[in-house]
């Protein structure tokens, strides 16, 4: 899944890659999202007066979905602070991520991606960019991993997936709005060095299967944000976790597995300082043996989906 450092990374690479505004990728696509009834998954811990929601969420979202439910907004209501993997949204982390591209995500002198990735895999990177309206050229001098996630944002949003709508962007607006406290698990940099640290075989690896996944892209995303709105988790971890693990196991201990163990001790000092907090993470951080919900109960926390 797309983490939201990774969309925004791939938001202001458009303009870095591709020179054309947004507003020109956005394709209408029927999908009947309306008629969801959202009961999304929300996990609560509890000890010694002091509680910590944990809600995973998506980046982007189409407009038509209600994802909300009575179980969040109380939950959300209930707390003083709201934790969100990092602060991607603020004109600060921007400008930074935009002076950041250039320097995790620019190949040596002299390679490009075309060399990198072989004839075969940069056939599919140019068909996919064809159907964008986005010349491949383009790309030549950005790393695989780069190239990757600015295409993939470049899709959803051409399915009317909308950052705007995305849970970040409205429960970070709703928080500031009602004078709720704002922190964060990571920094955005670090997100992207974690990105960017991978050895090149890893994303080489994993541009070619999300290539090969992308004919089926919009069924998948129909798939899995239909199993997050309506709490299915195991789906929903055999949708996001598992295409990750295909990709490479590299690629998910370093995105998810080694971030979500980090977490654990944050939230046990969540609990130590006292009242509420609302937790709110990419949604396949949660479910799964390697996720966030089984790493606290293994720890002996009794986490109870509410």
């Amino acid at each position: 899944m797309l983490k939201n450092t990774i969309r925004q990374a791939a938001l202001a690479a458009l303009g870095f890659l591709a020179g054309v505004g947004l507003s020109s990728l956005e394709r209408s696509y029927a999908q009947d999202y309306a008629a969801i009834e959202a009961s999304p998954a929300l996990w609560t811990i509890e000890a010694d007066g002091a509680a910590v929601h944990l809600f995973g969420t998506f980046h982007l979202l189409p407009d038509a979905l209600d994802w909300r439910s009575d179980t969040v907004n109380t939950a959300f209501a209930e707390a003083g602070t709201v934790w969100f993997e990092a602060d991607v949204l603020s004109p600060e982390t921007q400008a930074q991520m935009q002076a950041l591209i250039p320097q995790l995500g620019l190949n040596p002198q002299g390679v490009t991606l075309s060399s990198l990735l072989g004839a075969d895999t940069y056939a599919a990177f140019e068909a996919q960019t064809a159907e964008l309206g986005i010349p491949a050229a383009n790309f030549e001098p950005v790393q695989p991993w780069l190239a990757g996630i600015t295409l993939g944002a470049m899709q959803l949003q051409s399915f009317g997936f909308n950052p705007a709508t995305g849970v970040e962007a409205v429960l970070t607006a709703e928080a500031s709005e009602q004078g709720k406290q704002l922190d964060y698990l990571e920094t955005a940099e670090g997100q992207l060095r974690i990105l960017a640290g991978l050895p090149m075989d890893t994303q080489i690896e994993w541009l070619r299967v999300s290539l090969e996944e992308m004919g089926d892209l919009r069924g998948e995303l129909d798939r899995m944000v239909t199993a997050w709105a309506t709490g299915d988790m195991d789906t929903l971890d055999t949708q996001v976790n598992g295409s990750i693990r295909d990709a490479s196991d590299e690629l998910y201990q370093a995105i998810m597995v080694t971030r979500n163990r980090d977490w654990v001790p944050q939230i046990e000092a969540m609990l130590a300082s006292g009242g509420t907090h609302f937790v709110a993470v990419g949604a396949g951080h949660l479910p799964g043996e390697d996720g966030v919900v089984e790493l606290l109960r293994a720890e002996g926390y009794t986490v109870t989906r509410r």
